[in-house]
């Protein structure tokens, strides 16, 4: 009995209590929920697995916050790039079907390592015309389906346009919500069991829901410049800590 108390304490209060923590992140700073709870669930689940896990989860995030920023998001944009987003669904799913699990990590890891320091050290501006969206889209597509992160692209591209901070916020919720959509749709018609994923994230909400609601009562009181500067760090640190897992295999 002891032992099997011990498995499941090991299989789900730890998963929790990091998607906890991203939850926390997403509520400050409004983004970055997949970019920190990937790689940390990828300590506890294949890396298959987790990123399915991260669609079910991502869409229970956007259902939740879509009520609070639905006015401040610009659907014509979101309706250029989803076109993008939808061209890249099979690419991916390729990318997704035929890479192993390690190679998946490693792409994981490389991923999040090159939107870090583009995020960092580029100062380049980019201007919100059809190509750019449905480029960055595109781009959206292949990392989402491979890698459970359709974010990096676009909030670098968000990031460096004249999209106001509230713009910027309502947008990618609102994105992130319908592109999860099509990305479950896609793999459920390519016959990939969600089954597994979807229960494992059950036992993740509590944690969500709590991490959200916390991180949403204390942003006016904690500097958000701070916690991005945790979220770099500690982000450099999974990274740094995965491509060494992956070297000493």
């Amino acid at each position: 009995m002891v032992v099997l108390d011990t498995a499941v304490w090991q299989a789900h209060l730890l998963p929790a209590l990091a998607i906890g923590l991203a939850a926390f992140m997403q509520g400050i700073t409004g983004f970055g929920l997949v970019i920190i709870a990937a790689p940390l669930l990828m300590i506890f689940y294949d890396p298959r697995e987790t990123v399915l896990m991260m669609f079910v989860v991502a869409l229970l995030t956007g259902i939740v916050q879509t009520f609070l920023v639905w006015k401040d998001a610009r659907y014509k944009l979101i309706e250029t790039i989803l076109v993008g987003y939808i061209a890249a669904q099979p690419f991916g799913f390729w990318i997704f079907a035929h890479f192993s699990a390690n190679q998946l990590k490693l792409l994981v890891s490389t991923v999040i390592l090159i939107s870090l320091l583009l995020m960092q050290f580029t100062h380049h501006r980019f201007s919100l015309c059809r190509r750019n969206s449905i480029l960055m889209g595109f781009l959206a597509g292949i990392c989402g389906v491979t890698t459970g992160m359709a974010g990096p692209p676009l909030i670098l591209y968000f990031a460096y346009t004249e999209l106001t901070p509230a713009e910027l916020r309502g947008t990618s919720v609102v994105f992130f919500l319908i592109s999860g959509i099509i990305s479950i749709g896609f793999f459920l018609f390519q016959g990939v069991p969600m089954y597994a994923a979807a229960v494992e994230s059950l036992y993740l909400i509590p944690a969500l829901v709590i991490g959200l609601l916390l991180g949403h009562a204390v942003i006016r009181f904690v500097s958000v410049k701070l916690f991005r500067f945790m979220i770099f760090f500690m982000l450099y640190f999974i990274c740094a800590y995965m491509f060494y897992e992956l070297a000493v295999q």
